[in-house]
């Protein structure tokens, strides 16, 4: 009998034994299921040799100055000073004038000098290759030198006949043109041999001009024939009658014109008359009331009022900026400056009305009555603090819709209606306070959101109690050697953010969360059907927002902690389109860099607001990839594609930041054109991955990431690797930790223990 009790107590320890491994086998299978921490894939943390590009203006017009024409641009390579850059200048025909190789700046700056003087258009072919014989894509520059506006060339004149004993006689006067050193005068006597026509000598600086000739070999009767003009020619020939004398008989005022055809009989002494008998002096061709040897503008339109030089307002241009007085708005224009068709120039004009000329104005719309500083931006009246909702205990109330209207449990944390209802939930009060040192804020909160949001699987959400560390004046991180093992795309440039944890905090207090969900894969991307989740079941929630074993935290999105639907209707009905596309977003974030996070509506570099892109697309299952399935690995960064950089930032101006900022953008839409079809078989545009941010841009506050306890565990609050939910929907039947656990096995510790005794008693 003691051997079989013997036999019994043995099989009695082995059942307790293989109970007791059971029971650490499902703790530990369940650990497994609540943390998810993944092994990445080993990357390379090689640079990429790309080619170069050739950066420059693809059409330049400039003025003819007479000087050679530059042409200057930028080569964008890892080494741009070991590139080489080859030009060549052709004609509009494509044949070759000029070559050139020269090697850029260590900034990648180039200038060239051209040949080019002379109006006319060419086109200017520039290639760069690396050291690595890489050639970048040809660029073709259009270039443009344009003529001068050259007006009608006008002329005075008078004659001094030959002194006595003397025939030689002197015509001098002034040839009017912007160019006198174009200016040719000649005089041609009627009647005579071409040989005897006689040149002038013009003064290039001042248009004088003056010609001497014989008058006993040469007619006194003639023409005064002028050309004037580099570009554009204009000419003038005026008939003259040059006294001589004696005077003839009949001609009283000795002007050689016979007085019974003398227009002008008391013409001074001296001075050449046309064929009427009239002077300069005697004639008003144009009939302003300005004789002609004093008229400048000789053809002034009829019922004009005119200067004591004869010109109407039409006919002058003072700053000579090519718009003539009487439209010209802006009198007294800069001479280095182009004016447009009102005659002002950019440091004339004020588009925006802000007391800042456009040609100063950095920020060219600043709406009316906005105070600006020189640059005309915006001055800020902003501080931090500003940004933060739910301050002070005046937060909004919000509820947790979980089992509202949806198969969801229900909530029972938090109190009983809005505004305090003794617990049983599901309502909660956003509550958000800052203080500040010199160089960082920090933020508290109970991480509940201001508006209403879905818990999902993992339900009953609850206050939490976490803090953050913001710096005031981020620090470029321009250290690099970083992992690129979430953010290939950085290659190590910039650190990653985590991939699963925080990465930032919303302005109501809530974490902002990474991109990928428990299993691994994209969350957002499941959300819109990339992919079917087989490992567990996902849900965001309304905004993007929803619960994991640390609190509430958004993975996508959060714009609608601003969000008033001009409809009237609630969170469930929210989406990112109903939201203004003509309004500057707010900020709607803080990065754990210091840096802030917008919306998607933010102003470009022309000062107009716009939706800004992602730059990332999906690798599709068409294309070898799993589409989401395996989170960050499934998505490519291709440069300039959106309007956003690898960490899903930019650079630019904002309402708090008027003279510019780095900032990160949360947007739901990508600039790639391609297309995802989904797991329902519909064809869909791409989404805005990462959502938030993948890396950071300034030198992080790590520590954030740990906001309220230690990574993986640790009192609530803490983060780390987040556990979203359990393998089933419903999670009202599982056990909440180990104790549940063991409780569950209770049954079987009963019935060993029950066996033993009964063997025992047999004995």
């Amino acid at each position: 009998m003691e051997s079989k009790s013997l036999v019994l107590s043995l099989l009695l320890a082995f059942l307790l034994v293989g109970a007791g491994f059971s029971l650490v086998a499902m703790d530990s299978t369940t650990t497994d299921e609540q943390d998810e921490t993944v092994i990445p894939d080993e990357g390379s943390n090689g640079a990429v040799n790309t080619p170069p590009s050739v950066l420059a203006d693809a059409v330049l017009s400039m003025d003819w100055t007479g000087m050679n024409a530059t042409v200057s641009g930028f080569v964008t390579d890892e080494a741009p000073q070991n590139t080489s850059l080859s030009v060549r200048v052709l004609d509009d025909e494509f044949a070759e004038l000029n070559a050139y190789n020269i090697t850029p700046a260590a900034n990648g700056a180039w200038t060239i000098e051209t040949s080019l003087h002379n109006p006319g258009d060419w086109i200017v072919e520039l290639i760069a290759v690396d050291d690595a014989q890489q050639s970048s894509e040809t660029l073709l520059i259009e270039l443009f030198i344009v003529a001068p506006l050259e007006e009608q060339m006008s002329l005075t004149f008078r004659w001094d006949e030959p002194v006595e004993n003397d025939t030689e006689g002197t015509i001098s006067g002034l040839l009017l043109h912007q160019f006198p050193r174009s200016c040719t005068i000649e005089y041609h006597p009627l009647g005579q041999s071409p040989a005897l026509l006689v040149s002038g000598a013009v003064n290039n600086s001042t248009g004088a001009y003056s010609i001497v000739f014989d008058t006993e070999s040469h007619n006194t009767e003639g023409d005064l024939v002028s050309e004037c003009g580099l570009f554009t020619e204009s000419d003038l020939t005026v008939r003259v009658v040059l006294p001589m004398p004696p005077e003839p008989v009949g001609d009283e005022d000795g002007d050689a014109v016979l007085d019974d055809a003398d227009e002008c009989p008391n013409t001074p002494q001296g001075e050449p008359v046309y064929s009427t008998g009239c002077s300069d002096s005697e004639t008003d061709d144009d009939e302003d009331g300005v004789m002609n040897h004093m008229d400048a503008c000789s053809d002034t339109p009829l019922n004009e009022t005119v200067d004591s030089n004869g010109c109407s307002q039409t006919q002058l241009d003072d700053d000579e900026d090519g718009v003539n007085n009487a439209v010209d708005l802006c009198p007294a224009t800069p001479t280095s400056e182009v004016a447009d068709a009102t005659g002002c120039s950019p440091s004339q004009l004020d588009t925006d009305g802000d007391s800042v000329n456009d040609a100063l104005d950095q920020c060219p719309n600043t709406p009316a009555g906005t105070a600006v500083g020189a640059d005309g931006c915006p001055l800020p009246d902003w501080s931090h603090e500003d940004s933060f909702l739910c301050l002070d205990g005046q937060g909004a109330w919000a509820k947790d819709l979980n089992g509202d209207g949806n198969s969801y449990t229900a909530n029972t944390r938090g109190d009983g209606q809005e505004g305090g209802g003794g617990g049983s939930g599901p309502w909660f009060q956003c509550e958000v306070s800052v203080s500040f040192t010199s160089t960082s804020m920090q933020i508290n909160s109970n991480a509940i959101p201001n508006h209403n949001w879905l818990s999902a699987y993992a339900a009953n959400a609850d206050e939490q109690s976490e803090s953050f560390t913001i710096a005031l004046e981020p620090v470029n991180d321009t250290n690099g050697g970083h992992s690129s093992t979430n953010c290939p795309a950085a290659n190590g440039a910039y650190e990653c953010a985590p991939d699963r944890g925080p990465v930032g905090v919303a302005v109501n207090g809530v974490p902002i969360f990474g991109p990928e969900e428990g299993p691994g894969g994209d969350a957002v991307a499941l959300e819109f059907l990339y992919f079917n989740e087989d490992r567990q079941p996902i849900d965001l929630g309304y905004c993007g927002a929803h619960n994991g074993p640390s609190g509430v935290h958004y993975h996508y999105d959060a714009m609608c902690q601003f969000w008033d639907d001009p409809n009237g209707e609630t969170i469930v009905n929210y989406d990112y389109t109903d939201l203004d596309p003509t309004q500057h977003s707010p900020i709607i974030g803080w990065a754990f860099d210091g840096y802030p996070i917008y919306g998607m509506y933010t102003w470009d570099d022309n000062g107009q607001v716009t939706a800004k892109k992602s730059s990332y697309e999906v690798e599709r299952t068409s294309e070898g990839g799993d589409q989401g399935y395996n989170g960050i690995d499934d998505w490519n960064y291709v440069s300039g594609l959106g309007d956003l950089d690898q960490c899903n930032g930019r650079f630019g101006s904002t309402p708090e930041y008027p003279e510019g900022t780095y900032y990160y953008v949360s947007t739901p839409i990508s600039a790639s054109t391609k297309t995802v079809v989904d797991t329902d078989s519909q064809t869909v545009p791409m989404i805005g991955f990462p959502y938030f941010l993948l890396c950071y841009h300034g030198e992080a506050d790590m520590s954030n990431a740990d906001a309220g306890g230690p990574p993986g565990g640790g009192p609530p609050g803490g983060f780390g690797a987040q556990v979203l939910y359990t393998n089933a929907p419903d999670m009202t039947d599982q056990p909440s930790d180990v104790g549940d656990v063991f409780w569950d096995f209770s049954w079987l510790w009963i019935t060993l223990l029950g066996a033993g005794f009964m063997f025992r008693t047999r004995d």
